[in-house]
């Protein structure tokens, strides 16, 4: 015996949940039901911000929800307004409205400007399904609320600026509009169209004026702000400028206010050098303003910032010694911005970049180049048809031989159109070289062949140059410029070079090693020759000079002969032998005398004599000591 199944049977029990908010403060059974804040006479619209009552579908499964709408209806109308629905009345016998309505802010509520300081309506909230029929328990829960609204009296409080961007920034020559972002109040007990700016000193930099009507303006309204219909206009100066205002609402008048009117330059300046000269072995160049520097032209300069756009291969630009992909004028003035080759493979190297400034932007490339640690002579006049010394007169790279403690090399990048490095000395001189080194060049193993004019009938001095690339150890290379002046030989200049070997026609004084020298002659201090009388000079003063000195000679040789003949022999003879210290020789070393001139001795009387002549005569011969003897 089975039992019958029991027929499945669907009831629907209908709920009504009435609830009474007597203030917004009290809690809503719906998500939000905070009520209206609104100043006499306006116009606000309520939104889902303060209206919500969406959970009523949280009882549904998710794929139901775009099935069912939130439906709201106006059980009672407010007194002192009205409730509009995009724009109209909502219908007495259908006063229905939808959540979604509500989130898209099309239902409003419209004071009627009665002192009335509160208002209010009451509704239901229930979900509804398309067929608008309760097929669901969920959709059988109703809520019945009121929404209060709190009405302000008009002109009760003041208006307040409440713009923190006190500054309007325009593009030089052009307008630009005033935002909620420059003028903004707030007053709760005015409309827009009610608080009033009044502009008490205008700008001098350009002129404010209606958008809509293109005149000039001294009175606008928030409205006005808030619909984009107040601009300002640039005058074209770069002259910065600002605005006074007071802000009313009909009672009351705010202190002024000052509005800043910056202009931003349409255009910028560059001004750089044409390359940045980095020396040979240092470690960085400062970049300063003289190099390179971006500017307006304007009273007040703006902080210009440079953007490299293509990262260099051997060099780097740095900040602050680090390296970096952007800098500032500002960093360029303060002596920040250097640059450095990081890479010792290239001579040179470029850095594309963007300077910019508030409203403009210039683009350019930086070339940065080695400066050769080297003494080059500028321009000196050679004679054609010469060898000529390249020694350090003419090229010298002691300096980076001295930092890098190692003997450079020069490698010939491009030979000379009018002449040729050669080797100097050896079994292979006169050899064209490619590569040498500065110890070749004091060695003087270099020289440089000057060719003949071909035309011969040229005026003047040719224009000619060699490069040579000149490499040290731990440096980058260098391009090194040797520029000189090529002429006919002649024999009276005086060159800035040792000639090796001058022209056929001309006269070759002596060989030395395997080259010929002419007798060196000293270089003029600005490397050009110039014609001189040198040369004829000395070839008559040196004769000269040799034969004043020997008559000097002549003339002191006379001199002492004479001198010698006037004084005579001395009678003084030289002993036959020289005796022995001490020792009284009996041998006589005076010529005798005629007997007829003797002077005969005689005993002088001390009496009669005189005293002073007494004391200088010897009575006695004294006692010889050691070592002493008579002559």
């Amino acid at each position: 015996m089975s039992a019958q199944q029991a027929p499945n049977v669907r009831y629907v029990l209908p709920i009504t949940v009435s609830y009474y908010a007597a203030h917004s403060n009290i809690s809503s059974q719906m998500w939000r039901n905070k009520g209206l804040e609104i100043v006499q006479g306006q116009r606000k619209s309520i939104d889902s911000s303060i209206l919500d009552a969406s959970n009523l579908l949280a009882s549904l499964p998710q794929e139901k929800h775009s099935d069912v709408a939130v439906v709201f209806e106006i059980k009672r109308f407010p007194i002192h307004g009205r409730v509009t629905l995009g724009g109209a009345d909502l219908p007495r016998n259908t006063p229905l409205f939808t959540q979604e309505e509500v989130s898209q802010g099309r239902l409003e509520y419209l004071h009627d400007d009665s002192v009335a300081a509160y208002d209010s309506f009451a509704f239901r909230a229930r979900l509804k399904s398309e067929g608008w029929d309760l097929s669901s328990p969920a959709e059988s829960v109703i809520l019945e609320e009121i929404f209060h609204i709190s009405i302000k009296r008009r002109g009760s409080d003041p208006p307040e600026l409440v713009t923190t961007d006190m500054l309007l920034e325009v593009l030089q020559g052009s307008r630009t509009f005033l935002t909620q972002k420059h003028l903004n109040t707030q007053d709760e007990d005015s409309a827009p169209d009610e608080v009033l700016f009044k502009v008490i000193t205008a700008p001098r930099n350009g002129y404010i004026f209606n958008y809509i009507t293109s005149e000039s303006i001294s009175e606008f309204t928030q409205e006005m702000i808030n619909r984009v219909q107040v601009a300002f206009q640039s005058d074209g100066t770069l002259a910065n400028g600002f605005v006074e205002f007071t802000v009313s609402d009909g009672e009351h008048e705010t202190e002024p206010y000052t509005l800043h009117i910056g202009v931003l330059a349409r255009t910028l300046l560059l001004d750089q050098v044409p390359e940045i000269k980095v020396q040979q072995g240092d470690d960085h160049t400062l970049v300063t303003e003289e190099m390179l520097m971006a500017y307006t032209g304007g009273p007040v300069e703006e902080d210009i910032l440079y953007k490299i756009t293509s990262t260099p291969k051997y060099a780097a630009v740095m900040v602050d010694r680090q390296p970096t992909s952007a800098f500032t004028q500002k960093q360029i003035k303060e002596g920040r911005v250097s640059v450095r080759f990081v890479k010792s493979t290239s001579p040179r190297d470029s850095v594309s970049f963007t300077a910019r400034s508030r409203a403009a932007n210039v683009s350019s490339v930086l070339n940065i180049t080695v400066q050769p640690l080297a003494k080059i002579a500028q321009d000196p006049l050679l004679p054609q048809g010469s060898l000529v010394q390249l020694d350090r007169k003419l090229l010298d790279a002691t300096p980076l031989a001295n930092k890098t403690r190692a003997s450079p090399t020069f490698t010939v990048i491009q030979q000379p159109r009018g002449a040729r490095v050669v080797k100097s000395r050896g079994p292979d001189a006169g050899q064209p070289m490619q590569t040498f080194t500065q110890k070749d060049l004091d060695e003087g193993r270099i020289a440089i062949e000057i060719l003949n004019n071909a035309s011969g009938s040229k005026p003047g001095a040719d224009q000619d140059e060699a490069r040579f690339l000149l490499k040290a150890h731990g440096v980058p290379p260098a391009e090194c410029v040797f520029s000189f002046q090529t002429s006919s030989y002649n024999p009276s200049a005086v060159y800035p070079a040792t000639l090796l070997r001058i022209p056929d026609n001309a006269q070759v004084y002596r060989p030395r090693g395997d080259s010929f020298t002419t007798a060196s002659p000293g270089s003029s201090t600005n490397g050009k020759p110039h014609i001189s009388r040198r040369g004829n000079f000395w070839s008559v003063f040196i004769p000269i000079l040799v034969v004043l000195l020997l008559l000097l000679l002549a003339g002191v040789l006379a001199y002492y002969l004479i001198r010698k003949n006037k004084t005579g022999k001395h009678n003084v003879q030289t002993a036959a032998s020289k005796p022995k210290n001490g020792e009284v020789t009996t041998a006589e070393t005076f010529r005798k005398t005629d007997p007829a001139n003797n002077i005969p001795m005689s005993n002088v009387d001390s009496k009669g004599a005189d005293p002073e002549l007494l004391q200088h005569c010897r009575t006695t011969n004294p006692t010889l000591k050691k070592n002493q003897y008579w002559v």
